[in-house]
């Protein structure tokens, strides 16, 4: 899928291209829409990029219950 915004529009919003690809994808993902790993394909960087990107915008990683438990059974085994 490509998106066109006219230039006027992006210009108005104060946005370049890499920033307004960066604000939709910290939007998509502050609505629980995509991941972290589609957030850095939008961004053209690595799903731990895209984490630090989310400071930028005063935004936190998803890491809900269901995730903690995960990750805490697999460090028992270590």
């Amino acid at each position: 899928m490509k998106i066109d915004i006219p230039d006027e529009i992006a210009k108005s919003a104060g946005l370049g291209e890499r920033e307004m690809k960066e604000f939709l994808a910290v939007s998509l993902y502050k609505k629980k829409r995509i991941n972290g790993v589609q957030g850095g394909k939008i961004v053209g960087g690595s799903e731990m990029e895209f984490h630090g990107l989310l400071e930028k915008y005063n935004e936190f990683v998803n890491y809900d219950t269901d995730e903690y438990m995960e990750d805490s059974d697999i460090l028992k085994d270590f």
